[in-house]
């Protein structure tokens, strides 16, 4: 209501006025309203309120040492958690091709532990365990070793020799298990491209993806 009733006094004057101060008048209502039609833009809106929200889920959180590492995002949307004197990763991979982004009928899980030091450190060497289930002929349990390759401020990268697979966590929330086959560790610049290529029908495995990270709704990870 104030503001309705400054901009009809601003018309009101206007009207009064010369020329000149008319002209600058239509042009700071002009001006008035594009900032009041970028406010109640609905993609700002959204991004304000999901700021929000991470910022009341981070508060939540009450490991300091886990909000202060790489592992934030992973530990706001409750994939890494504290346990005891460890650090517990329980990955869901559901996304295992390029689409629109809906879950697979079937999930490839990693889970594995690591101690909770601090700061945080990525061992070289890590157990960890695959499961997948769902929508598959067998569900399968594998066990095997990562080994650290890749140890960056912004991002881990570690391969499995055994299953000549890499997984890659970042700290902005980018989170790959990349399956290639290939004799050697694949660099996180080289999973990038991938989904960058213009011809992704040709790439027959592409690095799996999960929807606990790459979902945008923060209201999916309030807990009661």
């Amino acid at each position: 209501m104030k503001y309705v009733v400054l901009l009809l006094s601003s018309i009101l004057f206007s009207c009064s006025s010369g020329g000149g101060m008319r002209g600058n008048l239509q042009h700071q209502i002009e001006t008035d309203h594009n900032d009041i039609e970028a406010e109640i833009d609905p993609q700002l809106l959204f991004e304000k309120s999901q700021d929000s929200l991470r910022k009341v889920l981070l508060a939540s959180k009450p490991n300091e040492n886990l909000k202060a590492s790489l592992l934030q995002e992973l530990y706001i949307r409750g994939l890494v958690n504290p346990k005891g004197d460890n650090i517990s990763f329980k990955l869901p991979f559901d996304l295992h091709g390029i689409d629109c982004g809906a879950p697979d009928c079937y999930s490839t899980d990693i889970s594995f532990e690591i101690p909770l030091t601090k700061p945080v450190e990525f061992p070289d060497e890590i157990e960890f365990k695959i499961y997948e289930h769902g929508c598959v002929d067998t569900e399968t349990i594998i066990n095997s070793t990562f080994r650290l390759t890749e140890n960056l401020p912004d991002y881990v990268n570690y391969y499995s020799i055994e299953l000549k697979s890499n997984l890659v966590i970042r700290k902005n929330g980018t989170l790959y298990y990349y399956p290639h086959l290939k004799s050697g560790s694949v660099d996180l610049e080289t999973m990038e491209r991938i989904f960058q290529d213009s011809d992704l029908d040709t790439i027959e495995i592409v690095p799996y993806q999960s929807t606990g990270m790459t979902a945008n709704e923060y209201e999916l990870f309030i807990t009661n």
